[in-house]
């Protein structure tokens, strides 16, 4: 990929090759913004008052973008529009951008136990000491921020905190965890299957706290050593399908 006479050679969301006569190239960038799902086929969950989960990761995803840009650090997300991009494009956009860390935002489904504390869970890299820094500084960041702010009935599974989950191969069972040679975490907030968290969701309060908690913990991850919290110490094992990808090709501007 690169520049033709007429424009620029360049990947799909879907991964097929085009060409584009306009827009501005990105070389490079510090941090890649990745708002999970998108596009017909690939909603994710939907909260009992109606907001779609492909949404609610935009939505966020800008947020956090802005926080960012404000704090003078270079971010790029994935998808700025609702629309489909397989997980090997996402992983790599992050690795030919040469970015220091992509982080992958989720809102987490079905319903499980309540608690009084967010069930945030942050899933990593199983072989990357700076992917499980990266997440236990997001858990960190963000299950505090959230905590403090709202006072509402959350829900939780074990697995809130900091996890490494595998295939029964070894192979992290995330294909945004296992594809990217980029520093990568993935983050599930909250559960917008909880009535009471979709309803939170909803809010700019909740998108103006869960994306400065994602900036300060992105900051962190790039001008400091702390090491984060959250750890669980070892890895869970799931026998999970892989999903066949039916990303839709959206038209390029």
């Amino acid at each position: 990929m690169g520049r033709t006479e007429s424009g620029y050679q360049v990947r799909s969301p879907c991964g097929n090759l085009l060409e584009v006569a306009g827009g501005e190239p990105i070389w490079s960038t510090q941090v890649v913004v990745d708002p999970g799902h998108g596009g017909a086929h690939n909603t994710g969950a939907r909260g009992e008052n109606g907001l779609a989960e492909k949404d609610l990761n935009l939505t966020l995803g800008f947020a956090i973008h802005r926080h960012l840009a404000a704090r003078g650090i270079r971010a790029v997300l994935t998808r700025t529009g609702d629309y489909g991009m397989t997980l090997q494009m996402r992983a790599d956009l992050a690795d030919a951008l040469g970015a220091q860390a992509m982080v992958s935002l989720h809102h987490n489904a079905p319903l499980y136990y309540s608690r009084n504390s967010p069930g945030t869970e942050v899933h990593i890299q199983s072989e990357s000491p700076s992917s499980t820094r990266l997440g236990g500084l997001l858990f960190e960041e963000i299950s505090q921020a959230l905590g403090n702010a709202f006072d509402i009935t959350w829900s939780g599974t074990r697995l809130t905190g900091v996890s490494r989950v595998l295939l029964p191969s070894g192979e992290d069972i995330y294909g945004i965890l296992r594809r990217p040679a980029t520093t990568t975490a993935l983050v599930e907030y909250g559960y917008l299957a909880n009535p009471a968290e979709a309803r939170l969701f909803a809010t700019e309060e909740y998108l103006k706290v869960a994306a400065a908690a994602t900036a300060d913990a992105i900051v962190a991850f790039l001008e400091t050593d702390r090491p984060g919290t959250g750890f669980h110490d070892e890895p869970r094992v799931y026998d999970l399908q892989r999903a066949t990808s039916l990303c839709q090709e959206t038209p390029l501007e």
